[in-house]
């Protein structure tokens, strides 16, 4: 009896962050396939996974900065950034990890010559290798101004199989800060005129940045480095047809389709009058036109402060991750090709995710909490395996933290143990 008391007074007193609950607004028969999905409060990081019917499938915290971009990337392994630190500059970069459907983490991606990557996107290669972005300062003597300053510089590095680099562009390189002198606050002692957030492998095998800072696209070519042509912003190349804004403004997430068209989710946040859209444009490349064929923008009017994502499903469908809308949590919405929305969740206020994303994609091992063996029981030889593993001090890897972290406080401790022995008990 005074053994249960105890177990029960420490149950009591553990203090574990859950899920964040979400409300469901919408939900009628969406394209069926699981949401892959970072989301943040606080320090506090969530990587989860939800099924077909919204149930919580999988789902991970972190409160050392692990799961931003997590996403099933195109060599069919997760990919997700650890950022170590609260550092949100552009040298305050950290690491990508792939884990496999093993919950095997088997690879730790890092940019080369010292760079730091950047959170914002990572894109594997049909080769096998990686493509990864970073920042660095650079002085520079603009003309109007009586003193030499710093700017952002984005680094594009290619890396092969073997994570051996093979290919490194800078924007200094190939653009001219003098372009942007308009657009730019010659007030500030650091010029920021370069924030790349997402990163395309087009169909002709070279790179889509999408420049947010500037409200562009910029295409270049992954062998020379060259620019091809820059897509909407101060610098624009294109006619645009069917389009009263003229392009983008302050985007993310440019995506080639599988129809060849080019679809971004405009932010839009600094419009005169702010309006964020999705938008999908038919691109001639030869002529340099953008026709505007599609766009969406939410009926309640959502303009999007920062983040933002959209993703073209398999059956037509588009699944939208709103980013940051004032006065709300985060916002998920999947439209289908009529743009009647057939799911719309909601998370409580103070809870962001940065990128969203549905697959067929699934773990190969069971996904029982606490069955550390995988014999399908729960019993004293996880307890067993659990000691263990903290005496070890090892760092958990996404499978300790899913199958030992019972109080989602991102570690794994005594805590977990009492409540493993309730759980037996």
């Amino acid at each position: 009896m005074q053994f249960a008391f105890v177990i029960i007074i420490a149950i009591s007193n553990l203090l574990g962050i859950s899920y964040p609950e979400f409300t469901v607004h919408i939900n009628q028969s969406p394209f069926p396939q699981d949401i892959f999905i970072h989301s943040t409060i606080g320090q506090t990081q969530h990587m989860a996974v939800l099924d077909s019917s919204l149930n919580l499938k999988w789902n991970i915290v972190s409160t050392r900065g692990k799961g931003w971009d997590f996403k099933v990337n195109h060599n069919d392994k997760l990919t997700y950034f650890r950022k170590p630190s609260n550092d949100w500059s552009p040298s305050g970069g950290g690491l990508f990890y792939v884990m496999d459907s093993n919950m095997n983490e088997v690879d730790t991606l890092a940019c080369a010559n010292n760079y730091k990557a950047d959170y914002h996107d990572i894109q594997s290669t049909v080769e096998g290798g990686y493509i990864l972005q970073a920042y660095a300062k650079q002085e520079i003597d603009m003309p109007q101004t009586e003193v030499i300053d710093s700017a952002n510089v984005l680094i594009i590095q290619e890396f092969d199989e073997d994570n051996n680099l093979i290919m490194e562009w800078k924007n200094f390189e190939h653009m001219d800060i003098q372009d942007y002198a308009e657009e730019l606050n010659l007030n500030s002692t650091y010029r920021n005129w370069m924030h790349g957030n997402s990163i395309e492998i087009d169909t002709d095998q070279n790179i889509i940045l999408s420049n947010r800072a500037m409200s562009e696209l910029i295409k270049f070519h992954r062998v020379s480095g060259e620019l091809i042509w820059r897509f909407g912003g101060p610098m624009n190349d294109f006619t645009f047809i069917n389009d009263p804004l003229n392009g983008p403004n302050r985007q993310h997430d440019a995506r080639r389709l599988e129809n060849g068209n080019l679809m971004i989710f405009d932010n839009g946040d600094q419009r005169q009058s702010p309006y964020t859209r999705i938008t999908e444009y038919e691109i001639d490349e030869e002529n340099l036109i953008a026709t505007l064929v599609w766009e969406y923008s939410h009926p309640n009017g959502y303009v999007s402060l920062n983040q933002g994502c959209a993703q073209r499903l398999e059956n037509g469908n588009t699944l939208i991750c709103w980013g940051g809308v004032s006065g709300h949590g985060q916002i998920i919405t999947e439209i289908d090709n009529s743009n009647q929305r057939v799911l719309e969740i909601e998370y409580p206020m103070g809870c962001h995710s940065y990128k969203v994303r549905k697959s067929d994609w699934s773990f190969s091992i069971d996904l029982i909490r606490a069955d550390l063996n995988m014999d399908q029981n729960v019993d004293i030889l996880d307890i067993i395996g659990n000691i263990n593993f903290i005496l070890s001090g090892d760092d958990p890897s996404p499978f300790h933290l899913y199958k030992l972290d019972l109080d989602y406080s991102g570690n794994v401790d005594v805590n977990d143990i009492v409540l493993l022995l309730n759980q037996i008990i």
